[in-house]
């Protein structure tokens, strides 16, 4: 009897758990939505972490744009896990996310596939993230070529990209291979530096505010800053390929909202800045005038033809010296592949896979402004944008390298020797031969991604042998590389072509007959 009463009681609960309460449930749910305003037509998930360069995406100015369309956009903090944030875009869990290119392409490896396309370029680091070392034990970067040398920074970060960079362009023979040490953020790394035995080959990967707090160390130097490259430390927006299919319109929306959120702040007197102090008390740590100063410094958001140009819906002159996408894609994917961060290309070089220019290409047709309401109506979006005085975007260009007098050429200091196999010439004479000519194509794509620097060819010789005649063949070899170099895009005055003065008694086979390639730049 008292088994039967049991099952009894059981049935009876099962018949009100899943019959009954889902009936009570939904009346109430009807209710709730019957007596209630709901504010959304549309809500929309975007995983991010807490980098100052995301604060216009996260800006007010967004949210105020994106209410007027009922578009609510949420923010998921995922503390900068990659791998995660990419398993979020391709379960649906978010339908957005941002990610440094570097990231995704290393994200998307581990998890084997890229779930989302990039649909805009927020920005470029531009001297917030930097390699830096206590003087005494680092004085220049050829100083980390020693078997004792160490980088602390954080893993699959940009910070790790910039040390990954640095490796795969400068000459650093006998930097051991397990040459990174881990560290858990930016802060961590700062600390460890702190209590650092300064004599010791040890250098630093950081990004600001702990940039700023690390120079601020007596002795503390900066040895490469992102200000120094072009196309590789940047952010972008990717949108689950399923949600971008099927949502278009959402999508466009926040591309809209971003851009002209961007706009505003760019063109509001210290609109920025005050963008950042505001967004570090929300999403990271509270800054300090002078902190948030460097970031707005070391940070380069993108306006809305820099995107034109990037995605390829315009080129030429009005596109200036921008690099596309793909570009970007594949050298940072080469430099990721060379320095052992991933064991091959997973893309095999089809980076068009990664990125859709559909939206920006219909807001080029379409005439869009960022500071101007369409002509066809308002949208909802009146009051909310800037002046009529409207601003003309363009696309900005690199602060370019001035020519030099021999006496400035003296003043440039040392930073390293690019990385290149030796360039092989004639038995006797300066003719560059075909095997060659790969390399000195690879050296000029870098030198496009250090625009900062000057160049100095130094021709080499064996001791043996007429110096004299030597010397001229040096000479001759140099100025031949340099014209190779010249040929490929680079300017005439950031390269200088030199005989060396002392004989290459260090130098094995072919390296002691060839040209070696030495990055010059103003002090810091």
């Amino acid at each position: 009897m008292v088994a039967s009463w049991m099952i009894i009681i059981g049935i009876v609960g099962l018949v009100y758990k899943f019959v009954v309460e889902p009936r009570i449930g939904g009346r109430r749910e009807k209710l709730v939505e019957k007596t209630s305003t709901q504010r959304y037509d549309h809500e929309i998930k975007i995983a991010h972490d807490s980098f100052p360069g995301y604060a216009i995406l996260r800006s007010d100015a967004v949210k105020n744009l994106l209410d007027r369309q009922a578009i609510k956009l949420t923010f998921v903090d995922d503390k900068a896990d990659y791998v995660r944030r990419t398993r979020d875009l391709k379960s649906g869990k978010v339908q957005m996310a941002v990610f440094t290119i570097d990231a995704y392409l290393k994200a998307g490896n581990v998890i084997g596939d890229y779930p989302g396309s990039i649909v805009l370029v927020i920005d470029e680091s531009k001297g917030a993230d930097a390699i830096v070392a206590h003087k005494r034990g680092v004085p220049n970067i050829p100083n980390l070529s020693n078997p004792k040398a160490r980088i602390i920074l954080t893993p699959d970060s940009p910070s790790e990209t910039l040390a990954r960079i640095m490796i795969n362009t400068m000459s650093l023979p006998s930097l051991p291979a397990n040459w990174s040490s881990d560290a858990n953020g930016s802060e961590d790394v700062y600390k460890k530096l702190k209590s650092a035995d300064p004599d010791k080959p040890t250098a630093y990967v950081l990004w600001e505010p702990y940039v700023t707090k690390a120079l601020a160390i007596d002795g503390v130097h900066l040895l490469l800053d992102s200000s120094k490259l072009k196309g590789y430390i940047v952010d972008v927006l990717v949108v689950q390929r399923e949600f971008l299919d099927s949502q278009r319109e959402l999508v466009t929306h926040v591309v809209q909202a971003y851009l002209r959120a961007n706009y505003d702040y760019t063109n509001q007197t210290d609109g920025l800045l005050s963008l950042i102090e505001a967004d570090a008390k929300q999403y990271g740590d509270t800054l300090s005038r002078n902190e948030a100063n460097q970031l707005v410094k070391g940070i380069e958001w993108r306006n809305t033809v820099e995107n034109y140009a990037h995605f390829g819906v315009i080129s030429g002159a009005e596109a200036k010296d921008s690099e596309k996408l793909e570009t970007m894609i594949g050298k940072i994917m080469q430099v990721l592949v060379k320095t052992k961060s991933l064991p091959a290309d997973p893309l095999a070089g089809n980076y068009g896979k990664l990125f859709f220019e559909g939206i920006l290409r219909s807001l080029h047709h379409d005439k869009f402004h960022p500071g101007v309401l369409n002509a066809g109506g308002t949208n909802g979006l009146e009051g909310i944008l800037v002046d009529t005085a409207v601003i003309e975007e363009k696309v900005r260009e690199d602060v370019s390298l001035n020519p030099l007098t021999d006496d400035n050429w003296n003043t440039l200091a040392p930073v390293a020797a690019m990385k290149i196999e030796p360039i092989q010439f004639g038995r006797g004479n300066a003719r560059i031969l075909p095997g060659s000519k790969r390399a000195l194509a690879d050296i000029a794509s870098n030198l496009k991604s250090f625009p900062q620097y000057y160049l100095r060819v130094v021709g080499h010789t064996r001791k043996e042998g007429d110096p004299a005649a030597n010397k001229v063949l040096a000479t001759q070899r140099a100025e031949a590389a340099a014209k190779a170099l010249r040929e490929h895009g680079i300017k005439s005055h950031r390269i200088r072509a030199i005989a060396s003065t002392r004989s290459s008694t260090k130098m094995q086979g072919g390296a002691a007959q060839s040209v070696t390639f030495e990055l010059l730049g103003k002090p810091y």
